[in-house]
């Protein structure tokens, strides 16, 4: 995830100093295209990592994160507005959202009675921290502490993705730790 906010930056800068005026807007065929395209790409890297001795279950979460991580990286090569960014990432983190929620109900399944309320405990606290965490991440982007600019809109949605990425990878290695026991 570190590498796809690099890649947005580089990017974004590398079509400001080249001076490049592709920018686009992402249209439902567009976007059909660039899904069409990361999709052709799936059936080598299920090949790949088949070969790289990783359970069924860790090739799929893999496809999974390629498959958002594309798809978010290729509209932003698109459209590299800050909008057209704030929108990428913004997708990304409702796909990573419900890869989350995916991964959460199965490790649900796997648990035990008691565990499970140790589980959902954890989730609430999560919760209740991502909520309180994307607060102060508003406040400190606001101009008065940060100077202002349309870029901080771009911190501030990047941050949440953050969030809510790392949980994501966190309760999938719970989940994928338990099946591999």
């Amino acid at each position: 995830m570190k590498h796809f906010f690099l890649s947005m930056i580089l990017c974004f800068l590398g079509n400001i100093v080249l001076g490049q005026n592709s920018l686009k807007e992402i249209s439902p065929e567009i976007l059909k295209k660039i899904k069409a395209e990361v999709e052709v790409q799936i059936p080598k890297l299920k090949l790949k990592f088949s070969k790289e001795e990783f359970n069924a279950d860790e090739i799929e979460f893999k496809i999974d994160t390629f498959r958002i991580e594309s798809i978010a990286s290729r509209r932003i090569e698109i459209d590299y507005s800050t909008a057209g960014m704030n929108i990428s990432v913004a997708e990304l983190t409702t796909a990573y959202d419900k890869l989350m929620n995916k991964y959460y109900s199965k490790l649900m399944k796997l648990l035990k009675p008691k565990d499970k309320k140790v589980l959902v405990t954890a989730q609430k606290a999560w919760l209740a921290f991502r909520d309180a965490e994307l607060y102060l991440i508003g406040t400190m982007t606001n101009e008065e502490y940060s100077g202002g600019g349309t870029i901080q809109s771009n911190f501030r949605v990047g941050s949440y993705s953050s969030l809510v990425v790392e949980r994501t990878l966190k309760i999938f290695n719970y989940y994928n730790g338990v099946i591999k026991n």
